[in-house]
């Protein structure tokens, strides 16, 4: 059911999902039971913008994607307050559907931390890169056995190393409130600090000896993980794994550094405790560093890039659809080349990961030469330049689609006059460029949008938010840009900054996230550089007297041990009122951990 707006047009998204999703909403008595609905948050949940209101042709196209529906489930669930009925499962649609300057507070005021940190080796996930959570039922209870997270590792694995690990127990920690996993009953033979999350799993998959430099993808129930295995002078790997509970456990519930290792792999879609291996590209060619892969989960295909301008689709990922039987993934050969399609011109260096607009079906992806790409599914290729391709000139980040809105985001260190953000038309008939500071001296990550972005038909409510130097060049600044009616972001300087520190080195991906428990919108960040703390927390919510909610100053910040080497990209959890159950997970750069902390207050 659609409601026409004032603005020509436009449609507010009342109820826009398929026919298997109609217990969406409705009256809240209930003779059936409630289904099982899962989740999953990755890296490309923070790249695909989906907002309630738009061209119905664009609400339409935009549920073939599950990202778009879980964004309206949450609105829905936040509008419907208290009459609202949960979804039915969300797993047939996966596989029958056709289609003045401040600093941090002093290292005495900051809390002691309680949440827990888990050893991932000699590695970590790697900075701007995401570790991936899978929610077995969100109408429920968090589950403590049925939720996880996955961390990838960016070094080889070994025996004594994973390269890839995943948690469970997560909902534990004592600050504060004692978490609803602390209360667990120890396995017989294990030892295990309940205070902290378990190992689920934990292993090393190796067709070249690498790591996992990019952030993991997983399946729509959960049961498989799909990633890219990269090392030096090699042609990267793809592979999926179908995880199995309690590979690569040790005595120690906390010990990660005893992995199952998988050398041989299957030939068909994997079973438990298997993986399967897809070489991109030659023997010697084709590393991949900032490209992770991109699920198209209407089709069951991958979209991946490589460090020399080569974008892959692949096709029976997840083996999710009726005509995949039981096959492998493999190279989709309809795609350019034999499934590979080689950008060409000035990009032949490192991309970033491809996403793919679900209303045009084009897939935009970044290049280290500073320009964004714009592929049909024909094929065909062009371009707008965003940076100047210098060593910080370039796009290092995904960038960020707003397929219902038609528009793109994309960020670069500099245009060899500012750091830059640009918002195109996703026919690239016109661009925008809010200029940030002089010059960067360090690459620019993706930035994020107010939850008003989402929800609100008034785009003067909205706000898009992006970390970088200020204008002396002396400072970190938050910024904040406007948009006008026609939904374009506000050309010249940003109406709203902050500095807040004072120092040097690269900033993280910023993650923005509305806690409906509470009604506070989040923005968190962190930052490798030169001051303690490193990790700091804002409060965007508007309120009568800061309507825009642009922050006047940090809500919470965390101490260096949580690492002064800066963080990977932040996975955000649950709304929920369970103890230790509304958490961020990260991976802390110096320290080679995983980490969670808890949304409030950072504790």
């Amino acid at each position: 059911m659609i409601r026409p707006l004032s603005r020509g047009g436009r449609f507010a998204l009342l109820l826009l999902l398929p026919v298997g999703l109609l217990p969406f909403v409705g009256p809240a008595r209930r003779s059936v039971p409630v289904a099982r609905s899962s989740r999953f948050s990755d890296w490309s949940t923070r790249h695909t913008l989906y907002s309630r209101f738009g061209t119905s042709q664009a609400l339409e196209s935009a549920r073939n994607d599950p990202r778009a529906l879980y964004r309206w489930q949450d609105a829905e669930a936040r509008q419907n307050a208290g009459s609202f009925v949960p979804p039915v499962d969300l797993r047939s649609f996966f596989v029958f559907r056709s289609r003045g300057p401040r600093t941090f507070p002093s290292r005495s005021a900051v809390p002691t931390h309680a949440d827990w940190s888990i050893s991932l080796g000699t590695g970590e996930t790697a900075l701007a890169m995401y570790p991936a959570k899978y929610t077995f039922d969100i109408n429920a209870t968090p589950s403590c056995t049925g939720d996880f997270v996955v961390f990838p590792v960016d070094v080889a694995g070994s025996a004594t190393q994973p390269n890839i690990v995943a948690f469970n127990n997560l909902y534990s920690g004592n600050a504060g409130t004692t978490g609803i996993c602390d209360s667990r009953t120890t396995p017989t033979g294990h030892s295990d600090t309940k205070t902290s999350a378990t190992v689920y799993w934990s292993y090393d998959v190796s067709a070249i000896s690498g790591g996992v430099l990019t952030s993991p993808v997983i399946s729509s129930d959960g049961t498989k993980v799909a990633f890219v295995e990269s090392a030096a002078g090699k042609a990267a790997h793809f592979h999926v794994l179908a995880w199995n509970s309690g590979d690569g456990q040790t005595t120690s519930l906390q010990n990660t550094l005893v992995p199952l290792k998988i050398t041989s792999f299957s030939s068909s879609a994997p079973a438990s405790g298997a993986a399967t291996d897809v070489a991109l590209g030659s023997a010697t060619t084709g590393n991949d560093t900032l490209s992770s892969p991109y699920i198209d989960y209407a089709n069951d295909t991958a979209y991946i890039g490589n460090d020399i301008g080569v974008v892959y689709r692949l096709k029976n990922v997840f083996c999710t659809k009726p005509a995949c039987g039981s096959s492998a993934p493999s190279l989709d050969t309809t795609w350019g080349s034999g499934g590979a399609l080689t950008i060409g011109g000035t990009c032949t260096g490192k991309l970033t990961g491809a996403v793919l607009d679900f209303t045009t079906m084009n897939v935009f992806v970044g290049c280290a030469d500073g320009k964004l790409y714009k592929i049909t599914q024909a094929g065909a290729v062009s371009s707008i330049a965003v940076g100047n391709g210098t060593a910080i000139g370039g796009i290092v980040d995904p960038p960020m689609v707003d397929g219902i809105d038609g528009v793109v985001y994309a960020v670069s260190g500099t245009n060899g006059t500012n750091a830059v953000l640009v918002q195109a038309k996703t026919d690239f008939s016109s661009t925008v460029t809010a200029p940030l500071s002089g010059p960067s001296s360090f690459n620019l990550h993706a930035p994020v949008v107010n939850d008003a972005y989402f929800d609100s038909a008034t785009t003067a409510n909205w706000l898009i938010y992006e970390m970088a130097y200020n204008t002396a060049h002396t400072t970190y600044a938050l910024y904040g840009m406007t948009f006008n009616s026609s939904h374009i972001v506000s050309a010249g300087a940003p109406a709203h900054t902050f500095t807040f520190a004072t120092g040097a080195g690269e900033l993280s991906p910023s993650t923005e996230f509305l806690n409906s428990t509470t009604g506070v919108d989040w923005l968190f960040s962190s930052t490798a550089g030169n001051f303690t703390p490193n990790l700091g927390s804002w409060i965007i919510t508007p309120t009568s007297g800061n309507p825009s909610g642009f922050p006047t100053g940090q809500t919470s910040t965390v101490a260096p041990a949580e690492g002064t080497g800066g963080t990977s990209g932040f996975t955000v959890d649950n709304s929920s009122a369970s103890a230790q159950a509304s958490s961020i997970y990260f991976s802390a750069i110096s320290l080679n951990t995983a980490v969670k902390l808890t949304q409030a207050n950072l504790n």
